[in-house]
């Protein structure tokens, strides 16, 4: 069969057209929020489910965490994870072994009873802060009581694990590893002596695995804690990290944070934020309470935290931005988070806690969002306009007073909903505090008459309701054909603002696709990753209005990257991430006008706004400070036929000497990664030399012609220097010397 015949397009860089603004790029950043697996299980290292002994009854939707326990019955060989639907302790069970028999019985933790046992019981720790919990176990006998989880372990880069007890007892414990078989032999074991205390103490064991004869990555394995002699044991807390973990954080994870340069992370949430304390989560991880996530139906566990999460952007070189709660939570509560993180440690309460919590110089957090989607009815504390105004004055008020460089971004929606909080903010405020939870303001700076700023406007790009029986083609057409629509709304959103005498400035602080739905394009597919880089090239264009976009999410949340049975992989829309990160992590670049002539297409939406004869083409051009490099983002959103791209140079081809190319694409635009499959979709660089022969000049312009595959992201570079060393991904294809290069068949940059 042979291959579609490119259809022609032209990109003409306009001479003299280059921005005095350098390109900003906050527009390459990620948003990340405690939900599902993208801190715990997903960024956070730490392995076990559930490291403090939470019973089922705190969960706040047991439904769900039933379903979770069947479906991890099957997958790691505990039939008993499925019993006892209404009780236990997930995902921990009680294995007895009946002495001189050695038959086993597994049964929920909290249902254990058999000869020479006591049953286990689930109880407050006395005099503890909230939430916290201990299981009890006591045998007269050594061997015959096992508390066992299932675990994945990332045997691909480390044999080597960390077990760290908080326990209070009489007795010796045993831990061990072993795989998920039917009798399973330990592969590691190590002992903790628990010497008698009043007070729980921490024993740390390592565990390690053997170098040769194990399983292939992805097996299941169980985390087994034996009573190893007669007594009683309290356990407070099991966690289980990789020893190469990066002070708590994933290794994985942060090569690929590192590797994009990332420059922005929005945390910690989210639907979340509205109804979290960041006080809960600072100080020694045991003093932390065990809570009911506020938003979903999770634990969340407050092992990460304010400090642990600007660790992390420490770690990787990227800024925070940090939403606060501004739901159920106070304009006091929100100051202090910000004198926590910029106060002096000599000079302010809060800057001395950091201090003493191990961080005595300043964060400096620069960039706060006031609060999350609090005009929806699904989030903590939600409310009117007229509410939000008020709020976001009381709230302003109170952060600005103890930093007054902070830089802070008011929940934006529509247009009318915008024109309400930008005149609402610089009113007085109104007679009562509408809300549903939050508590009224009560600090002076909030009643002060002088209006706060509104620096910037918060929007989210989350379009739901596709319908079951749509057509997966269309819905596609219509995200990219909503592009420039999205582009011509920004004005419309900021235009209070500028009513206002104020700058226009625009945040999207998530964007995703949000169909939900496996059959039709979603965050998880190449169509997240061309629509992403459409959006970024339009909010390129917008030459400053957007001045930052936070794409939905980092791990296991939205598009980003994706862990699995402990192996980190990356889906099509992180290769954006990294191909704009990285493209412009040395110097600064200047965006050029383009003339671009495309086909188009038009669409009948389902629920999106669109644009009729939308270019299939869509191009930027950036230029470095010196204008020796020239660098193209260009996005063939074709869903079957190749565009044969001229580009139109106005310099002379003797100055650009390379040209280094890297193309992300795939076989359809529902084309994925999956465990079975990690790099099915993933760029593919190639470089060539760029002899005189090569270019054509015509009317003193130089052109060269690039054919770009259907459904591709394709970033080219011209550059004016010989250059031997290796590129951006680390590795280049020698190609033919060749006017036409198609991109297509070039080794991979990983």
């Amino acid at each position: 069969m042979s291959s579609p015949e490119p259809l022609p397009a032209t990109v003409r860089v306009i001479p003299g057209s280059r921005r005095s603004r350098p390109v900003s790029r906050y527009l390459f950043g990620k948003f990340t929020e405690h939900l599902g697996q993208n801190v715990y299980g997903g960024a956070w290292a730490q392995i076990t489910r559930n490291p403090e002994f939470a019973p089922i009854d705190i969960w706040p939707d047991r439904p769900e965490i039933i379903r979770r326990l069947q479906a991890a019955a099957t997958e790691f060989r505990l039939p008993a994870l499925a019993g006892g639907p209404a009780r236990g302790l997930p995902p921990w069970w009680v294995v007895e072994t009946e002495q001189g028999v050695g038959s086993e019985k597994t049964v929920p933790a909290d249902q254990a009873a058999g000869p020479g046992t006591a049953s286990p019981m689930v109880s407050h720790t006395p005099g503890s802060r909230r939430g916290h919990w201990v299981l009890t176990l006591s045998s007269p006998a050594a061997g015959v009581m096992h508390l066992v989880t299932p675990v994945y372990l990332p045997t691909h880069r480390i044999r080597q694990f960390l077990v760290t007890l908080l326990v209070r007892g009489n007795c010796c414990l045993d831990v061990s590893l072993r795989t998920a078989t039917e009798s399973p032999a330990p592969l590691a074991t190590a002992r903790a002596a628990i010497g008698t205390s009043s007070a729980a103490t921490t024993a740390t064991l390592t565990l390690t695995l053997p170098t040769d004869s194990l399983p292939p990555p992805g097996t299941p394995y169980h985390l087994a804690l034996t009573l190893a002699s007669p007594g009683a044991l309290e356990l407070h807390q099991c966690l289980l990290f990789p020893a190469d973990h990066i002070d708590g954080w994933d290794p994985d994870v942060i090569r690929f944070l590192r590797e994009a340069h990332l420059p922005l992370l929005r945390f910690p949430g989210g639907n979340f934020v509205s109804g979290y304390h960041w006080e809960d989560g600072i100080g020694p991880l045991h003093d932390r309470p065990v809570l009911p996530n506020p938003a979903w139906p999770e634990i969340e566990w407050n092992h990460v935290g304010t400090d642990e999460w600007l660790h992390l952007c420490e770690l990787v070189g990227c800024e925070p931005l940090i939403c606060i709660n501004a739901g159920d939570g106070s304009p006091e509560e929100a100051a202090r988070w910000v004198e926590y993180c910029n106060g002096s440690a000599e000079t302010t309460a809060m800057g001395a806690l950091r201090a003493l919590n191990g961080h005595p110089q300043p964060y400096n957090v620069r960039l706060w969002e006031v609060g999350n989607e609090l005009y929806g009815p699904w989030q903590v504390g939600h409310t009117d306009a007229l509410g939000y105004a008020e709020r976001y004055r009381a709230f302003a008020a109170a952060m600005l007073a103890v930093d007054p460089s902070i830089h802070l971004i008011a929940n934006g929606d529509t247009e009318a909903w915008n024109r309400t909080i930008v005149q609402g903010t610089r009113g007085e405020p109104a007679s009562r505090f509408r809300s549903s939870g939050a508590t009224a303001p009560t600090t002076s700076p909030a009643r002060s008459s002088a209006a706060p700023p509104i620096h910037s406007l918060s929007h989210h790009c989350l379009y739901a309701g596709h319908p079951e029986t749509a057509d997966p083609e269309r819905v596609y057409l219509e995200h990219m054909a909503f592009t420039p629509a999205y582009a011509r709304l920004w004005h419309q959103l900021v235009r209070p603002l500028e009513e206002a005498g104020l700058p226009p400035a625009l945040a999207i602080t998530e964007q995703q696709i949000f169909t939900n739905r496996r059959h039709l394009p979603n965050n998880a597919t190449l169509s997240e990753a061309l629509w992403t880089a459409s959006i970024i090239n339009e909010a390129i264009r917008s030459d400053g209005l957007v001045e930052l976009l936070t794409h939905s999410a980092l791990v296991n949340h939205g598009g980003g990257l994706r862990k699995e049975r402990e192996v980190v992989y990356a889906q099509p829309v992180w290769w954006v991430t990294h191909l704009y990160g990285t493209a412009t992590a040395s110097s600064r670049f200047f965006r050029l006008e383009l003339a671009v002539d495309s086909p188009t297409f038009s669409v009948e939406p389902y629920i999106m706004p669109v644009v009729p004869d939308a270019p299939f083409l869509d191009a930027v051009a950036l230029t470095d400070g010196d204008g020796k490099e020239l660098l193209f983002f260009l996005v063939n959103r074709h869903p079957h036929r190749p565009l044969a791209v001229r580009l139109k140079l106005p310099l002379a081809p003797d100055r650009f000497r390379q040209l280094e190319t890297v193309t992300l694409t795939g076989p359809s635009f529902l084309a994925s990664n999956s465990w079975e499959d990690r790099e099915r979709v993933r760029p593919v660089a190639h470089r060539q030399s760029l002899p005189r022969e090569t270019a054509t000049i015509q009317a003193g312009e130089w052109e060269l012609l690039l054919t770009l595959p259907a459904l591709s992201l394709v970033q080219a570079r011209v550059m004016s220097r010989d250059s031997n060393e290796e590129g951006e991904c680390g590795k280049t294809a020698d190609g033919p010397r060749v006017h036409s290069l198609t991109i297509s068949s070039y080794q991979s940059c990983r």
